[in-house]
């Protein structure tokens, strides 16, 4: 019979679904004495970046467990301080509500204390009561070039007892000097059986099925739980379809999709994030249209948009890499709407710009539209 702390240990990170492989990654990296100082997570958000990071943090200062493992007892002082973040060696940092960045302040102190408070400062100090320090910033996409430079410092003479993890979707939404100064941790959109999984433990007070839910979800539990509302979920596959007429701007569609950011409510932050979650509703579709142009995803891909990509014209008298580039087009031209929500960029204008700029691109006419949606 195993020991009842073995079994703890393997239950907690058993928590931690879909992610298996860096699991391992870790634990081999420290068992090794090969841990990094600095750790960039990318992926989908709500895929449980931030979680595996609170459950490395948790494991690497319990009390209990031994110097080269990553299995937290979920039981000593240590373990339950990380649990309701209380630990005095985990330094969080995140974009505060209703803030486009994440302050400086937060780094290296307000004016009057510069370098004497903040994340910069208090993971050179020694560890209060563990091992090491650990730090994590959340919402990494919400650097500014001023935030970033202010833990160029730390990135390049990190303390020998810390380790920092930033977390964000991508790569290219850092800064060069965060990506060359970390090593990057990937992670995948969780399957529909996982997500479908941790949406049962979490209990969505929904009428909408969690059948319904998982593979609209794209494999994030942040985005199943946007679409409990049903208002989210109806916009989702009518866009999806307004999308597959290439031409969304058309009608007067521009006044629908603001009226769907305005739903959000009267606060400016909500709208931003309606907004971008349209542009993921895009994205999504004209991801899984690439990828039907050569035969993938055929099984995997939601029943809605599937049915929305059937939609789109018939285009097998063009040229598949000529459609292939079009498609691009509109993710990439996405993406930088998106950005420019991100960055106070009235929504109206960019929304309107967008929605052209799409039917521009699917219709091969878009030339300069990403040159005119550059930050």
């Amino acid at each position: 019979m195993k020991p009842l702390l073995e079994e703890r240990t393997e239950m907690a990170w058993q928590q931690i679904l879909g992610h298996d492989k860096n699991v391992e990654r870790f634990a081999g990296s420290l068992k090794r004495n090969r841990m990094a100082s600095t750790f960039l997570f990318v992926g989908p958000a709500g895929v449980g970046k931030r979680t595996f990071a609170l459950q490395l943090a948790q494991g690497l200062l319990c009390e209990s467990n031994a110097d080269d493992s990553i299995d937290p007892c979920d039981q000593c002082p240590s373990c339950q301080q990380v649990i309701a973040s209380t630990h005095p060696d985990l330094i969080q940092v995140s974009r505060p509500p209703g803030k486009a960045f994440i302050p400086v302040e937060l780094f290296i102190g307000d004016k009057e204390h510069r370098r004497q408070r903040g994340l910069c400062h208090d993971i050179g100090l020694k560890p209060f009561s563990g091992k090491r320090k650990v730090a994590i910033i959340d919402d990494a996409d919400f650097l500014n070039v001023e935030g970033a430079n202010s833990l160029l410092k730390t990135l390049e003479e990190p303390p020998s007892d810390s380790i920092l993890i930033l977390i964000g979707t991508s790569e290219q939404q850092q800064l060069s000097t965060i990506v060359s100064r970390s090593q990057v941790i990937r992670f995948a959109p969780l399957s529909e059986e996982h997500v479908a999984t941790i949406l049962g433990r979490i209990q969505l007070e929904t009428e909408i099925p969690i059948e319904q839910l998982a593979p609209a979800s794209g494999g994030s539990i942040e985005r199943a739980k946007k679409l409990i509302e049903p208002e989210v979920l109806e916009f989702r596959n009518s866009f999806h379809r307004k999308l597959a007429s290439l031409d969304p701007a058309a009608n007067g569609y521009t006044k629908d999709m603001l009226g769907f950011i305005d739903g959000a409510g009267k606060d400016a932050s909500a709208k931003r994030d309606r907004a971008v979650l349209a542009g993921d509703f895009a994205i999504e579709f004209y991801s899984h249209w690439l990828a039907s142009l050569t035969g993938a995803d055929a099984n995997t891909c939601d029943p809605s948009v599937k049915s929305a990509i059937e939609m789109t014209p018939d285009t097998s008298d063009h040229d598949t890499n000529e459609i292939a580039v079009r498609i691009a087009q509109c993710i990439e031209t996405t993406v930088m709407m998106q950005r420019k929500i991100r960055s106070n960029v009235s929504s109206a204008n960019a929304v309107e710009m967008w929605l052209r700029d799409l039917g521009r691109a699917c219709r091969g006419q878009l030339v300069d539209a990403v040159d005119d949606l550059v930050v």
